[in-house]
């Protein structure tokens, strides 16, 4: 990559470790290319560019500077040293801010599972989760193809079938946040916006999505990303997140 060349962002434009990088990103003011990364079909591609032509690879990605920085936290403290704006991993924080990262994994990685047996079961969904550069006259045709994906994502990471079980730790892990939030404080650390706030509140998209002027979707895409139980349950969550937003996205 030239010297001068802004980043490339590779990530899934709706998944929640995508976003809680990109959100950092944008608050430090970073410009970068984003690229959509496509699941099985962008592997090769994604290997070569890193280099690694076995184990596990992911996204989110940044390209930056000659490096690969592949993990969201990496991704928000290379905006953090390359940025401007106010600090999102303030000294003093550091060991908070990465239980609250943890945290955040853990719930995302439990409600995908929930999202992902949810677009299993509806077509329209499935339509809908195929790749952007998919025309609209082929998505019907092709909605198997986004079957196979979900099979692919399932399979590479590993996805629990117990959809109680998956509840169970979201709600869990949620409900450490609700406790930390139950002074009415605003922000979980110190008074000010933190890479924990950005990590917590990205977990609340496999609860109820955020407005389309932040993460679009599709009408079906909106029904699977929404669990109607818990939704019902963590309004006081969802109305937080939904501040943060509206006040620091």
């Amino acid at each position: 990559m030239p010297a001068n060349a802004l980043p490339v962002f590779t990530a899934l434009p709706r998944s929640p470790w995508s976003e809680k990088a990109r959100w950092a990103l944008d608050h430090h003011r970073i410009d970068y290319v984003e690229k959509q990364y496509t699941p099985m079909l962008g592997v090769p591609a994604l290997r070569l560019r890193l280099r690694r032509a076995r184990g596990p690879v992911t996204v989110p990605v940044l390209f930056a500077g000659g490096e690969a920085y592949t993990d969201s936290l990496d991704i928000a403290q290379y905006a953090e040293r390359h940025g401007a704006g106010t600090p999102l991993f303030r000294r003093g924080h550091e060991e908070s801010i990465a239980h609250w990262n943890q945290v955040s994994d853990a719930a995302m990685a439990a409600g995908r599972a929930l999202v992902a047996a949810r677009v299993l079961a509806d077509p329209q969904a499935r339509g809908e989760a195929l790749p952007d550069l998919v025309p609209r006259p082929l998505r019907r045709p092709l909605e198997p193809a986004a079957r196979l994906g979900i099979g692919y994502l399932r399979k590479k990471y590993r996805f629990s079938d117990d959809e109680h079980q998956n509840r169970a730790e979201l709600r869990a892990r949620l409900g450490e946040l609700r406790r930390a939030l139950a002074d009415g404080r605003r922000y979980l650390l110190g008074g000010e916006l933190s890479y924990a706030d950005i990590a917590m509140a990205s977990v609340l998209q496999c609860v109820s999505p955020v407005g389309d002027q932040h993460i679009s979707l599709g009408p079906a895409s909106r029904r699977a990303w929404t669990d109607l139980e818990l939704s019902g349950e963590l309004t006081d969550l969802i109305e937080w997140r939904d501040q943060l937003y509206a006040s620091r996205r």
